[in-house]
């Protein structure tokens, strides 16, 4: 999945880039690791265009201990690269046995923390702790697989580009039905259908923490047909979300995949 993502990274932010600030990034919130050192890991919440990010790790000492940040949105530094910057505290506090004492809570500052994202599902993070420097290259931590299959209301709103008739290019939008047959946790499969006819695509699903990926080729009712990599897949309880950039035998295409559940 990495190796898919990074080819995609760039496609992604240009999609991102005109929509405001509400939706100006890949949504970051997930358990985060390094797959080799397990037992110490990185939890992130996103909420628009801050990452509040708590650090669990082990002290000098060796005992467990934790730290917090706020990181905001920086301005783009380049190469499809998307940055946060924070200041880094540690926080001490009542017994959680006994009853709560706000008077009892502090906060003291210890450094700063960068969440340098060069991919959806990558990022280096690096955080300074009273001058000691720490800095790990941590991808999303797996859980659960999704599961997206269902029937749907929505379907794709894209950018055509590259046409061999130049007067094709620009926005287009497919909505419909949607219908996805999910499997075996790697075996992708969905019919669009909009007033222009169907579209069938098949592909090969990987997911990195709660975010999915589907590569593969697709087919439509009228000839057209290509290849694709539907990325930032995410399925909720009304529906699911993607982006999607492929190729046919006319143009090449990037924009966005939905739809509401039905």
């Amino acid at each position: 999945m990495k190796t898919i993502l990074r080819a995609v990274l760039v496609a992604a932010a240009l999609l991102a880039a005109p929509l405001g600030r509400a939706a100006s990034t890949t949504n970051f919130s997930d358990q985060w690791w390094v797959p080799s050192e397990s037992g110490w890991g990185a939890s992130v919440l996103q909420q628009r265009d801050i990452l509040f990010i708590d650090l669990f790790v082990y002290g000098a000492d060796g005992r467990p201990t934790w730290f917090t940040a706020a990181a905001t949105l920086q301005p783009s530094p380049g190469g499809g690269r998307v940055l946060f910057i924070g200041d880094l505290y540690q926080t001490s506090g009542p017994y959680f046995g006994n009853p709560f004492s706000a008077s009892s809570v502090g906060t003291r500052r210890v450094g700063t923390l960068t969440f340098d994202a060069d991919s959806t599902d990558t990022a280096a993070l690096a955080y300074t702790v009273d001058g000691v420097t720490v800095t790990k290259n941590v991808t999303r931590q797996l859980w659960a697989y999704e599961d997206f299959s269902g029937a749907y209301s929505g379907g794709l709103a894209y950018q055509l580009s590259q046409c061999a008739n130049p007067a094709s290019n620009g926005p287009v939008e497919e909505l419909g039905a949607v219908l996805i047959t999910h499997t075996g946790n790697t075996s992708f499969a969905m019919v669009s259908q909009s007033p222009g006819g169907s579209c069938t695509w098949n592909a090969t699903y990987a997911q990195a923490g709660h975010m999915g990926s589907a590569t593969g080729t697709f087919s439509c009712a009228n000839g057209v047909a290509g290849s694709f990599t539907a990325f930032e897949l995410e399925r909720a309880l009304g529906g699911f979300t993607g982006r999607i950039v492929g190729v046919d035998q006319f143009c090449h295409f990037d924009g966005r995949i939905g739809g509401v559940r039905r």
